[in-house]
């Protein structure tokens, strides 16, 4: 079992509440799951540094065992002007950690970005952040980065079948990025949700379509970070390890791609 292979998601999606927060954190653990992704906006950093404390004293599990992962949002890079270290250090006091695992750019704002960029890398330098990524980019930002040599560690995009991403997926596997997928079920949209090639995929594996959706990142090289309210579904989707899609069912999977976007970048990052 590789459970590191899945994130567990603190968004819009996940429990505010501590109580409810806790249990399904402790039921990602139990089940091997000890990657863990939040940002300032999701409202969830200090919940989670109270229950990181707490899976310490209560099932032993040290903080160099988990995978931490936050985010700088783009409110933060307009505060201070790009100069994120104070977010980054505030981050780390919520969370209750020395140093992250991975520090993301949430958004991003291309009038911040460049001075934001170059603080992840000197947080990085100065050994407070390991892994330093940018969410919510395209192909053609990547090639930018690329001849500014200027490549994150991790890259984080909306994927799901019914948006591949085919393209950016390969360039970041040439270079050496990480790729994390949010909304990897596209909060099962009936498209997916009904879909009988979905429905097919998964009775030949005896699997759930949740479960085979997650392998389907996992087998095109893409570690999804999904986030659920329900003890039995974070129970489910831990239970991925125990096959792989052949490539005729990967390509059966990635065929409903249409290009659908939930999330409208314009929205919450003009000009991106």
């Amino acid at each position: 079992m590789d459970a590191s292979r899945l994130i567990f998601g603190t968004g819009v999606s996940s429990s505010k509440d501590y109580d409810s927060l806790k249990q399904v954190i402790f039921a990602a653990v139990e089940r091997g799951i000890l990657a863990f992704d939040t940002a300032p906006s999701y409202g969830t950093e200090e919940g989670l540094g109270r229950i990181f404390k707490e899976l310490s004293h209560e099932m032993g599990i040290d903080r160099e065992r988990l995978f931490i992962q936050t985010k700088i949002d783009a409110w933060q890079m307009q505060e201070s002007d790009g100069n994120v270290y104070k977010h980054a250090e505030s981050a780390m006091k919520k969370l209750g950690v020395s140093y992250l695992d991975s520090l993301l750019i949430h958004w991003p704002v291309p009038e911040y970005f460049d001075r934001t960029w170059e603080c992840l890398v000197e947080l990085k330098n100065d050994g407070i952040v390991r892994k330093t990524g940018i969410c919510n980019i395209r192909f053609r930002h990547l090639e930018k980065y690329a001849e500014c040599g200027g490549l994150p560690d991790v890259v984080q995009i909306e994927r799901n079948p019914l948006r591949t991403c085919e393209k950016e997926i390969v360039f970041c596997h040439e270079h050496g990025i990480e790729v994390q997928a949010y909304s990897p079920l596209c909060k099962m949209d009936e498209r997916i949700r009904d879909s009988e090639i979905l429905k097919e995929v998964s009775q030949k594996y005896g699997k759930s379509l949740g479960q085979t959706v997650l392998r389907w990142h996992i087998d095109t090289g893409v570690t999804p970070v999904f986030t659920s309210k329900k003890l039995e579904r974070v129970r489910e989707y831990a239970g991925i390890f125990d096959f792989k899609l052949s490539r005729e069912d990967m390509a059966l999977v990635a065929s409903l791609n249409i290009d659908y976007k939930m999330y409208l970048e314009s929205m919450a990052c003009p000009g991106l």
